[in-house]
Formats: structure tokens, C-alpha cells, sequence
């Protein structure tokens, strides 16, 4: 006998499974579970500049390639931060921050050695060395949206305040070739000839050249990395030392290096065709003229900065105004407009800010010249990787006993080809999960 239809009878109705509420990434499998993540991690280990690119250096690259997808894939799904309380645990941030240190150094003073003799033969393996900077500072940049990682770094972190100063000073360098870019072939006025011209360019690119085209843009790519990460040096830097805050200000004067950065970003771009690009989640994206004012994530990055350098208490007992730092940050006070301050309300703040200081006498910049003494901390870090070091030294020895083979018959490329042989390691890089 048939039950007898009601409001509630439910039965022909189709019910909506649990799965068809699942956020699309979170159906991705995740790439290390979490007894895996904590022996990558407790593997880690510190190399010396000489080792970079051996095999023992591959491997520990490829763990933090894995760990660096899983950290922001755990992001993006809000899961448990494991990769994140590994490094805590094992207390690796240590390990983490000398290895960016120390790619940085090999980048600036072996590798224009050992360009024009592997240009061609290791491009491949050079590759993955240049990248290895991209995905350390990928990986800390999720890190560093925790307050407690500010905490646990302490006064290790004198160390990142000045890898992230100079990042920001090469960024506001606009003699650097961050803006200078390939024709894009789609381009409107583009025409068959000069696309021909353009595919025949491309061609006839040397494998040097094809290197220095990767080292601009992956440099592109760690410095905008480290603007959030200066961005959330400042947001937290009341969990820090004050020798940290005095390297902010003091040293580095983080206020100044951000208003470049919002005059001219170098994150927005117009093409030679007339269209306007944008950076979004590490990739030029077309923008429409009327959306030209619409505030990306990275593009807000600056504000917030500033924001925190001047709201912060830790900063505004150490910050000390003269009439030069006050033109300099009155020169963004002409961005701050209604359709800003609609998309970035706290920008209300720092427009009253700026009205009050325009009519606020300071004093001049003063000489340290009557100053006793003048005592800074030392980058310990950076000063114990590169003591005792012969560059050509060192590039001799890398080509005697690291470079001793080719792409074609290099079995380290082999596994790091198995991590890349799907598209997750770059739906994962190229996302942004922190805003």
C-alpha cells in the first residue's frame, strides 16, 4: 500500500549530497599526508654554497617543492596547518631562511660565473637552481600570515628584514628590466609579418639568453613575493624584537620603499597595443580601461603596509618624522580618492593622516655626525655563508663536480619531472592564498 502524499514527504524529491558542497580544490588529493610532511621536514638540512645544485641539493629542492603545493593547498582549503607546525616543531624555520639566504648569494655571485659555460648544457638543472628561490619565499609567505611564526622566528628574522629590503629596493629599481617584456603576438595591430618577426626572435634566442630571460622573470616573481612578505613583517611586528622594528625603520625604512611602489607599481603594465595588464596570482592578466581602478590583492599590499607603519605603536614611538620623510609619503596622498576608499576602507585613516601632517611643521633632517656611537646588529646569517669564500673558486669546483653532466643524461631532472608531470604544482604555485 502507497503512503499517502504529504508537505513533507521527501521521497521523489533528489537530495544534494554531501560532495556536491565540497569546494573544487578540496576535491585535489593532497600531496603529503601529514607523517610525510614531518619526515620532509625533519630531513631538511643546511648546505654549503659549494653544494648547491648536487644531487643531495636536488632532492632536498624537490621535498620543498612538495611542501611548498601542500602548504598552499592546506591554505586554500582552510585545513589544518600541518607543513606550517612541522617547521615549528622541528624548528626549521632556521633551515628555511638560510637556504633562501644562500640561493640568493649563489645567484648573485657564482652563478654570472658559470653562465657562459653551461649556457646550453645544464639549462635545465640551472633552471630549477634559479627557481629554488621562488619556492622558499612562496613557502614563507604563507608562513608569515601566522603572527606566531613572527614570534618564532625572534631575532632570526634581522635576517629576512634585510633579504626583503633588498628585494624591495631591486622592485623600485626602474632602470631593472622587470618591465621590459615580450610583444604578445595576439596583440591588436599586431600583423602576420611582425608575428613571423616575432616567432623568428623567439627562435633565435641563445640558450644564455633563454637563461637570462628565466632569471628576469622568476626575480619578478620573488619580488612581488616579497611585498606581502614586508607587508606582514609590518602588520606583525609587535611580536617581534625591537631590534627587528629598528631594522624596519631605521635601516630600511620600509615607509619609503613602498611609496615607489604605489607611484609607479610595477605589477600594472600597458602593452605596446594600447591594452592594459595586470599581475594577478603571479600572472598578466588583460584589464579593461574602466576597470583600471578596481584594487587587486597585490596592489593593496602597499596600502596595507603603509597602514600598519603608521598606525602601529611599536613603529610610531620609533618612527621619527622629518620634513624629507614627510614630502616623500605626502606624494601617494593624491591616490586616496572616493573609489579607493570605497575598496580599502581604512584608507580613511591614513587620508586624516596626511591632511594633518601637510600642515604640520617638522624638523629637518639631521646629520649622525654628533653621534658617539651607532651600534647595528649584524646579519650573522648571511656574513657565516659567504666568509672565507673565492667566488671563481667555488664555480670551478661546481663545474668539476656538480655540473659534470648534461640535461640529457641527468637523472635528477628525471624525478623532478615525476612532480611536474601534472598541472597541480602549478595550479597550486601560481595561487595566492593570503590576502
Amino acid at each position: 500500500m502507497a503512503r499517502p502524499a504529504h508537505q513533507w514527504d521527501t521521497s521523489g524529491v533528489k537530495h544534494m549530497k554531501i560532495e556536491d558542497e565540497v569546494l573544487p580544490a578540496s576535491n585535489v588529493a593532497p600531496i603529503l599526508d601529514h607523517m610525510e610532511a614531518e619526515r620532509y621536514v625533519e630531513s631538511l638540512k643546511k648546505f654549503d654554497i659549494s653544494e648547491v645544485g648536487t644531487s643531495q641539493w636536488m632532492e632536498q629542492h624537490r621535498k620543498f617543492e612538495k611542501l611548498n603545493i601542500q602548504a598552499h593547498q592546506n591554505a586554500m582549503t582552510n585545513s589544518e596547518e600541518f607543513i606550517l607546525a612541522s617547521f615549528l616543531t622541528f624548528n626549521k624555520l632556521d633551515t628555511l631562511l638560510h637556504d633562501l639566504l644562500l640561493i640568493e648569494i649563489w645567484k648573485e655571485s657564482v652563478y654570472p660565473l658559470l653562465l657562459e659555460t653551461l649556457a646550453g648544457r645544464n639549462n635545465m638543472r640551472l633552471y630549477f637552481i634559479l627557481y629554488h628561490e621562488a619556492t622558499l619565499i612562496n613557502l614563507l609567505e604563507v608562513f608569515m600570515y601566522y603572527r606566531h611564526v613572527c614570534e618564532a622566528g625572534g631575532e632570526k628574522f634581522l635576517e629576512l628584514v634585510d633579504y626583503v629590503g633588498r628585494k624591495l629596493t631591486r622592485l623600485n629599481n626602474t632602470s631593472y628590466e622587470f618591465r621590459q617584456h615580450d610583444v604578445d603576438p595576439d596583440d591588436v595591430g599586431m600583423t602576420a609579418e611582425s608575428a613571423k618577426s616575432f616567432a623568428a626572435t623567439l627562435e633565435a634566442r641563445s640558450p644564455e639568453e633563454e637563461l637570462k630571460k628565466h632569471f628576469m622573470d622568476i626575480e619578478l616573481r620573488i619580488c612581488i613575493s616579497a611585498v606581502s612578505i614586508a607587508r606582514f613583517l609590518s602588520e606583525h611586528a609587535d611580536a617581534m624584537p625591537l631590534s627587528v622594528v629598528s631594522r624596519i625603520t631605521d635601516t630600511h625604512d620600509f615607509l619609503l620603499l613602498f611609496v615607489p611602489l604605489i607611484e609607479n607599481p610595477p605589477w600594472t603594465r600597458r602593452l605596446n597595443s594600447g591594452k592594459w595588464q595586470k599581475l594577478v596570482d603571479h600572472k598578466w592578466t588583460e584589464v579593461k580601461p574602466i576597470d583600471l581602478l578596481k584594487i587587486t590583492k597585490l596592489e593593496g599590499q602597499p596600502w596595507l603596509a603603509v597602514y600598519y607603519l603608521l598606525a602601529k605603536e611599536v613603529f610610531r614611538e620609533r618612527y621619527f618624522l622629518n620634513s624629507f620623510r614627510k614630502n616623500q609619503l605626502l606624494r601617494v596622498r593624491k591616490y586616496i580618492n572616493e573609489l579607493m576608499l570605497d575598496q580599502l576602507p581604512f584608507l580613511a585613516d591614513i587620508q586624516r593622516y596626511m591632511d594633518e601632517l601637510a600642515v604640520t611643521e617638522v624638523p629637518e633632517p639631521t646629520s649622525l655626525g654628533n653621534s658617539v656611537f651607532l651600534f647595528q646588529q649584524v646579519a650573522v646569517m648571511r656574513e657565516a655563508i659567504q666568509k672565507g669564500k673565492k667566488w671563481p673558486e667555488v664555480a670551478q669546483l661546481q663545474i668539476q663536480t656538480v655540473f659534470t653532466m648534461t640535461d640529457k643524461n641527468d637523472k635528477d631532472l628525471l624525478m623532478m619531472a615525476d612532480l611536474y608531470s601534472d598541472d597541480l604544482g602549478d595550479a597550486m604555485v601560481d595561487t595566492d592564498p593570503v590576502v
